[in-house]
């Protein structure tokens, strides 16, 4: 048997009938257990009844056999339109309206509160590391298409030997094209091993993902894989094979032909190799700085030593605050309806002709002192007054978008869900959901004890931990059959800042890459240059030349691709990784100058150093012999 506590204060004995098969990880429909809906009580014991409109629950589903039916409904619903907005004060509903449930798989996070339907991913999971994975494809398809036409220099007279023989120009192209789908194919095999170890690590970065492929029985991601072959082999060893099978046999033997590092598109590849090479480095930085940002940002109230605890019912409160008070080291105590990170209302305020939408917090007369609340003007709320009741504590920045200072926003009416409620007090700013959502307008209203749902206790930060567990200890000697239901404030924190983490782990791993990809595609490419040159570098060498100007020498065609390449790079970089922050993050650092400077300077030195390996091997090379071959 199990024991539901159905209602807040009572206890039910259920027993186990069935065991079902676990949903699929991305349905919405997530849970431990199921049960009827007959089995929910109220607080104080009771059933629901089924024409109890006082009750609302979080969602209703319908099957209905066409969407024609749907229209039908909607008509035919109204008429229980007078029933709800009677049981409930306040409510003015105009209109019940159905949506598909992929309709609302798309709608944002809070729409259907509580853990009533599974929340998606985030945006973060998907658009970042798809958007990064794009353009390292691109990188990778570059490379292998400069670094075969630089070590193409090689099979110059294999080539020539088979179009003697007789080999046709399809021929070699084909047969070029045949040996890069083999390299392909074998980069997507190491790519499956490699999957093994990055799926599970991926999975456990972000909440709520399971990625997982079947590379047998999953034909999407058979056919994805076959596409990549086909896309890998064309990008990458098209240009290669009409440029290397074009040469004529005999300009080969006779030694005529000279190409690679000074070819114009093989240095616009290497320009865009590096262009992307600039967006990953900046994306990298920026995310990591964002990273930063996150753990240290402000959120305007006391985030760091908050805990919070749902009460079992709305009458406990007093004798709860009474025994966690008797704990060594516990601070202030507050009841509220409504925490920050944990619900809110979303209520439509008017004032001198204006509507705008807030988020509306019913809270205990001592919240926002025991939550540091700064105030910038008026009071804060009256202990046992009857007036406090229409009082509102409002944040400068709902005052700013009526338009009001805060001094002269106190006083103001403000009307919310058929009521008139006056400013008293204007709050400093605070961020009080996640990183993830906006910052709001924010009001506060004051509630009677009877109304308070959960409990917020004070510690030092490093008291945190110790009070927590003898809160929950006290708990169970108070309620030993009921769970314990608490958090740390700053959990909300801890989401967001995982998430970011992640994300700036996937773009330095990406950045890595991309660096790895261009500085071998750049050494290849400054290798054939150097030896195009060997003839030039030997002879200034016997006339003294230093080692600077065979530098000069070699890399002179290589600054200005740089340049163009860091233009284009950071132009780029800085869009998209603002566009990615932006779709995934509401509240971020953004992107700074510096992380394009920095960008600037690292790829410098790792392309200085790469050619500065190829120039040191050109100057030990003795000119004698060089000289002499030629």
């Amino acid at each position: 048997p199990l024991v539901l506590y159905a209602g807040e204060s009572y206890a039910k004995i259920l027993t186990v009938k069935g065991i079902l098969k676990n949903p699929p990880p991305n349905s919405m429909f997530q849970f431990g257990m199921v049960t009827k809906f007959e089995n929910l009580l109220k607080e104080n014991g009771n059933k629901i009844q089924p024409d109890d409109w006082s009750v609302v629950t979080d969602a209703a589903f319908f099957q209905v056999p066409e969407s024609a039916v749907v229209t039908l409904l909607e008509n035919d619903f109204r008429k229980y339109l007078p029933l709800h907005n009677k049981a409930r004060e306040g409510a003015n509903l105009s209109g019940f309206k159905f949506f598909t449930i992929r309709q609302v798989a798309s709608w944002p996070d809070g729409v259907i509160g509580s853990n009533n339907l599974y929340r998606r991913p985030s945006d973060a999971a998907t658009y970042g590391p798809l958007v990064i994975a794009i353009l390292i494809f691109l990188s990778a398809c570059l490379n292998f298409s400069n670094t075969t036409i630089s070590h193409s220099g090689r099979r110059l007279k294999e080539i020539g030997m088979r179009k003697v023989m007789g080999s046709t120009y399809l021929q070699v192209m084909l047969q070029l094209l045949a040996e890069s789908a083999v390299i392909v194919s074998a980069s997507i095999l190491l790519s499956i091993l490699l999957n093994s170890w990055w799926l599970p690590t991926f999975n456990a970065m972000f909440r709520g993902i399971h990625v997982h492929a079947d590379y047998v029985h999953d034909p999407i991601l058979i056919l994805f894989l076959g596409a990549m072959l086909v896309a890998a082999t064309l990008m990458a060893g098209t240009y290669p094979a009409l440029y290397i099978s074009r040469f004529n046999p005999t300009s080969i033997f006779r030694g005529k032909i000279r190409f690679g590092g000074s070819n114009l598109l093989s240095r616009l590849l290497l320009g865009i190799q590096l262009s992307i090479a600039f967006i990953t480095v900046i994306a990298g930085i920026a995310f990591a700085r964002n990273a930063d940002f996150q753990r240290n940002y402000d959120y305007g109230y006391n985030i760091e030593s908050s805990i919070m605890l749902w009460l079992p019912d709305s009458s406990s409160y007093f004798s709860l605050k009474n025994a966690f008070s008797s704990i060594a080291g516990i601070g202030p105590i507050a009841g509220t309806r409504h925490h920050f990170g944990f619900g809110y209302i979303e209520a439509v305020a008017e004032s001198e002709g204006a509507k705008h939408e807030i988020a509306l917090y019913e809270v205990g007369k001592d919240y926002p002192e025991n939550m540091g609340l700064k105030l910038i003007a008026g009071r804060g709320f009256y202990s046992d007054q009857e007036s406090e009741n229409k009082a509102l504590l409002i944040t400068g920045k709902m005052a700013a978008i009526y338009g009001w200072t805060p001094s002269s926003a106190l006083g103001k009416r403000i009307h919310i869900d058929n009521d008139y409620y006056y400013v008293a007090g204007i709050l400093k700013d605070f961020h009080s959901q996640t990183l993830f959502d906006p910052s709001q307008p924010v009001a506060l209203k004051s509630v009677r004890e009877n109304k308070f749902q959960l409990m917020v206790i004070q510690a030092k930060p490093k008291d945190l931990s110790s009070i927590f567990q003898k809160v929950k200890d006290t708990w169970k000697k108070i309620y030993p059959s009921k769970p314990f239901n608490g958090r740390y404030q700053n959990e909300i924190k801890a989401e967001a800042y995982n998430v970011i983490n992640s994300i700036a782990t996937i773009f330095r791993w990406f950045a890595i890459i991309s660096i790895l990809l261009t500085a071998t595609g750049f050494f290849a490419l400054i290798s054939l240059t150097a030896l195009q040159k060997m003839k030039e570098i030997a002879l200034r060498k016997v006339v003294g030349a230093s080692s600077r100007h065979i530098l000069i020498l070699i890399n002179k065609g290589y600054l200005f691709i740089f340049i163009i390449a860091a233009f284009v790079g950071c132009c780029a970089g800085l869009a998209l990784t603002r566009l990615l922050l932006d779709l995934i993050f509401k509240i971020n650092v953004g992107v700074s100058i510096s992380s394009l400077l920095w960008s600037v300077l690292l790829l410098f030195i790792i392309v200085s150093f790469t050619s500065g390996i190829r120039v040191w091997q050109a100057v030990r090379t003795n000119p004698v012999k060089l000289l002499r071959a030629e």
